[in-house]
């Protein structure tokens, strides 16, 4: 009955009253909105604000109590479960410690993330509306913000699993639509292979078809009769794959400073690091591009040059549809002038 006395005050009222702790004002397009600071940050260091009905509402001072509830439940005793705690709990599972590798270091990265950002939060206070606001933030690194709400997503139902939380705070959570890795122009890869800064683990990635990951890893043992032996991190598959005669001449010409075929001061490179060197690199020449789009660049050469989907598969390691997909941007002119050739050998007809 105060609340609506109040509210009804508020309504009668043209001027606003004082504030109350933690709600601050945004004008836009001559309109004022009204928002309640909850104690969280996004991912930037910047607080997450919910949004409240207009203060001279009836509505204000029931939603207005229920944020101030909400806050104080965030910073109250020590024994809550807070986010921080729950990926302790899960990166010491046995289904973490089961995850691939490569999987499993992605995984660490954003879950520092999130402890970083909401690891204070109670768990089961954590809401969609909260993930939301930490995702709008990332709209700039679409891919940034599906891979950290992925992570969230994966330690909450772990969290729900064993009985630590019962809520989903990734639920009905939209991600940002992939671009897709495009492939490099033919004249930026060409460039590259002549360029020494980049030239030894460009032709890895474009020769061999493999993630950065799996480049990375790359040891000088692992070749032998030109044949490089390779296991993939992300699938487990082993692959033997015959090395290129181009990548061969540029390997010959490299001093073996590391266990590794890549190295950086002595040292294995990173995938991070790696990552870094070809993305400045690329910059530097003007145009957008990613290491992974060297991937499709291989799969479409191997494909413009007569192989069939299975031969490009068995050198990539991927499945026939993945490299389908990869291969959707293909030259049907090339594609075309290697199945003449072939038919061209094989005769008229080869029914019989």
């Amino acid at each position: 009955m105060v609340a609506r006395t109040i509210g009804e005050q508020r309504q009668e009222s043209t001027v606003p009253p004082e504030l109350p702790r933690y709600v601050r004002v945004k004008k836009a397009k001559g309109k004022t909105y009204y928002y309640f600071d909850t104690g969280a940050k996004n991912d930037v260091g910047r607080p997450i604000l919910r949004r409240l009905p207009d203060i001279r509402s009836l509505e204000f001072g029931p939603a207005l109590v229920a944020a101030q509830n909400g806050r104080k439940r965030r910073g109250q005793v020590r024994d809550v479960l807070t986010v921080a705690r729950l990926i302790e709990l899960y990166e010491k599972s046995p289904e973490c410690r089961g995850l691939a590798a490569s999987t499993r270091s992605n995984y660490a990265l954003y879950m520092g993330q999130i402890a970083r950002r909401l690891g204070h939060a109670p768990a089961a206070d954590l809401e969609p509306s909260d993930v939301r606001e930490i995702r709008d933030g990332m709209a700039d690194r679409p891919g940034a913000a599906n891979q950290w709400i992925a992570a969230l997503g994966a330690l909450y139902k772990w969290g729900r699993q064993r009985g630590y939380v019962s809520n989903e705070p990734t639920k009905d959570i939209v991600r940002f639509k992939k671009t897709p890795h495009e492939e490099w122009p033919v004249w930026l890869v060409e460039r590259a292979l002549e360029d020494s800064e980049v030239r030894l683990p460009v032709a890895l990635l474009y020769f061999t078809a493999q993630r950065i990951g799996d480049v990375c890893r790359m040891r000088w043992n692992d070749i032998r009769d030109g044949v490089l032996s390779v296991r993939q991190e992300k699938t487990g598959k082993s692959l033997l794959i015959p090395l290129h005669g181009e990548l061969t001449a540029i390997l010959g010409d490299q001093p073996k400073e590391a266990i590794t075929i890549l190295s950086n001061g002595g040292k294995p490179f990173t995938p991070g690091a790696l990552r870094h060197r070809l993305q400045g690199w690329v910059e530097r020449q003007g145009v957008k591009a990613v290491p992974h789009g060297l991937r499709k660049n291989a799969i479409n050469a191997l494909l413009e040059c007569g192989c069939s989907i299975a031969e490009a598969a068995a050198i990539s390691g991927q499945t026939f549809a993945m490299v389908e997909h990869y291969a959707r941007g293909r030259d049907q002119a090339k594609l075309a002038s290697a199945a003449i050739l072939r038919w061209n050998k094989t005769g008229l007809s080869q029914g019989k």
